[in-house]
C-alpha cells in the first residue's frame, strides 16, 4: 500500500466519521420530536377515553400516569392534557397533578406544576385579568381570573 493511498484512506476516514455522527444527532433529534407529536395524540385519545368515564385511561401501555384534566387558555392558544402525579416523567409530557391536592373539576385548592420553559411557557405572557379554565374528569369546566403575576 503506498502512502498516499494510506493517507487518502485516512482522509475520508476523517471525513466521514463526523458526517456520520452529525447524521446520527440529528437523527436522534427528530425522534425527540416524532415521539413527543406521538405523545399528544395519544394523550388526546387517553383524554376522549376519561371524559367516556374511563377510571384511569394510560395513553400508552407502560405509561404510569393517566389524563385527570384539561386546561386551556384561549387567549395564548394553550391546550394541555394536565396529567396525574407530578414526577419527572410525567412532566416531560405535560403539566402534573400534585396528588394530595384537589383534582381538577373538584371544589378545593388544586395545585399544578410544570416546566416553565417547555408546557408553562405561556405564563410569560400572562395578565392580570385573563380568563383561566380547567375541565375535570367529569366535563366540568372551572373558570379562573388572573389576580396576579408574582
Amino acid at each position: 500500500m503506498s502512502p498516499f493511498h494510506s493517507r487518502r484512506t485516512l482522509c475520508r476516514a476523517l471525513l466521514i466519521c463526523p458526517l456520520a455522527m452529525g447524521l446520527w444527532q440529528g437523527s436522534q433529534g427528530l425522534w425527540i420530536h416524532a415521539k413527543a407529536w406521538l405523545a399528544q395524540i395519544l394523550l388526546e385519545r387517553a383524554w376522549s377515553r376519561t371524559l367516556a368515564g374511563e377510571e384511569r385511561p394510560q395513553p400508552w401501555p407502560w405509561a404510569d400516569t393517566w389524563p385527570v384534566g384539561r386546561l386551556l387558555m384561549p387567549a395564548h392558544a394553550v391546550d394541555l392534557i394536565v396529567l396525574a402525579e407530578a414526577s419527572g416523567r410525567t412532566l416531560a409530557f405535560g403539566p402534573g397533578h400534585v396528588s394530595s391536592t384537589a383534582s381538577p373539576g373538584a371544589p378545593g385548592t388544586m395545585l399544578l406544576t410544570g416546566h416553565r420553559d417547555t408546557h408553562f411557557r405561556f405564563l410569560q405572557e400572562v395578565t392580570v385579568g385573563e380568563r383561566l379554565e380547567v375541565v375535570g374528569r367529569d366535563g366540568r369546566r372551572d373558570y379562573y381570573r388572573v389576580t396576579d403575576r408574582r
